[in-house]
């Protein structure tokens, strides 16, 4: 058992099933329960005395208790134990009606999870129609589709360039001229409208301004291979790859899209290094599939309204996955709270029905 849950199989046991596990390190907040014997690893904590108290009730206590407010660090997010330990809390005594709590949350809650399986089903069969979608149009090439570097199809092709210096520093951050971090690439949808830095005139002075339509290719981190359009002049460090098109032989739509479709292709080539990277030699001899300009545009408007399509089903699958999650703490909130009756599971699993439904 780990910090995100039972990830492997161990030969031994070091604790006796039930239990109870939470993580200590890294992923902060979310709680596991187990029926057999584990073995936890140090990036995890686990209940070792339930002082006589139901295990399963005690996962559900912990559930309402919101660890991640203990949590501390601010590379790596950690909880203490120590820090934990002297909340007071208010729960029954007799462990009776500890599992007459237990047997209706497990009843409200297997009909919430089950609506939330079946609406995250949804969400990643959006994600697989459109990647589909993308496999159809780049490995059913016509006659007149050429075989062309990003090179070849630029105007220019590089990396952003900037000083590393803390956030904040005015003598660089803060004025008018938005500064695009690979996270800001990672959570756009094909085209970045917003940012999270900005550059004054000292900052753009020693980095450089990407014209609007620039492609963003992410070479680092956790974003790596992700890519998007620039919506608006910009800079961005050595960590992005940028691609001003040549208009009269590529679309930067279309070329954004086909990098999508290349993602996994090209992330993997980042791999057997200590920190995953890729960088201008990835590209150097890697040739793409390139249709007339044309064609390119009627293809990159097909998948714009798929893409639209698809991103208003996510939204919508994402606010009901919200708002079950957000039902469960309800229902936990009524539980600690001794407002839990019998009817409780029925009308939980109706408005669990309801919400997947919408």
């Amino acid at each position: 058992m780990s910090s995100s849950g039972c990830i492997d199989t161990h030969v031994e046991a070091k604790v006796a099933g039930p239990g109870v596990v939470t993580g200590r390190s890294g992923s902060i907040g979310s709680i596991f329960f187990i029926e057999e014997d584990f073995w936890p690893l140090n990036t995890a904590l686990y209940v070792k005395d339930f002082h006589g108290n139901d295990p399963r009730f005690v996962f559900y206590l912990l559930n309402k208790f919101d660890l991640t407010r203990f949590s501390s660090g601010a590379g790596v997010p950690t909880l203490n134990r120590n820090h934990v330990h002297g909340e007071l809390v208010y729960v029954p005594t007799r462990v009776a009606e500890q599992k007459r709590i237990v047997a209706i949350l497990d009843e409200a809650f297997e009909g919430i999870d089950g609506a939330i399986a079946n609406t995250e089903k949804n969400l990643a069969n959006t994600h697989e129609l459109f990647e589909s979608y993308l496999n159809v149009i780049f490995t059913r090439k016509g006659d007149d589709w050429r075989d062309l570097t990003l090179q070849e199809i630029s105007i220019k092709f590089g990396r952003g360039k900037s000083k590393h210096r803390p956030r904040g520093d005015k003598k660089l951050y803060g004025g008018k001229y938005p500064l695009i971090q690979t996270g800001d690439i990672g959570n756009s949808k094909h085209r970045i409208t917003d940012y999270s830095q900005t550059y004054n005139e000292s900052g753009l002075a020693q980095s450089e301004l990407w014209p609007r339509g620039t492609v963003c290719i992410a070479i680092v981190g956790a974003n790596i291979a992700e890519t998007a359009i620039l919506g608006f002049d910009a800079c961005f460090p050595d960590s992005v790859i940028g691609i001003v098109v040549d208009n009269d032989i590529a679309s930067s739509d279309y070329v954004e899209y086909l990098l999508q479709f290349f993602k996994s292709e090209i992330k993997a080539k980042g791999k057997g290094t200590a920190r995953e990277n890729i960088n201008m030699g990835t590209f150097a001899n890697q040739k793409f599939p390139f249709p007339t300009l044309e064609t390119q545009k009627v293809i990159a408007c097909q998948l714009d309204e798929l893409s639209c399509q698809a991103g208003r089903l996510e939204d919508l699958y994402q606010q009901k996955i919200a708002a079950l999650n957000e039902l469960k703490q309800s229902i936990l909130q009524k539980a600690f709270s001794g407002d839990l009756t019998a009817n409780t599971a029925a009308q939980a699993s109706n408005v669990a029905q309801e919400v997947a439904a919408a």
